[in-house]
């Protein structure tokens, strides 16, 4: 991951992947024997930085 990302952005992120696992998506970390959770597979993926997911930071200024 390129840039920090607010806690927001996290939870969109991670919960996100979750969901994709969830569904099917193979794995990208090796785990340990009888993890199942999509939650905690995702956060392991966010911790390696392996999360194939990205948000778009929006330059234009609110008003």
């Amino acid at each position: 991951m390129d840039r920090e990302y607010t806690r927001y952005e996290k939870a969109r992120i991670v919960s996100t992947r979750a969901l994709q696992i969830a569904q099917g998506a193979p794995v990208l970390v090796d785990l340990p024997k009888g993890m199942t959770d999509p939650q905690k597979i995702a956060e392991m993926e966010w911790e390696k930085g392996v999360i194939p997911i990205d948000i778009k930071e929006n330059k234009e200024k609110k008003c």
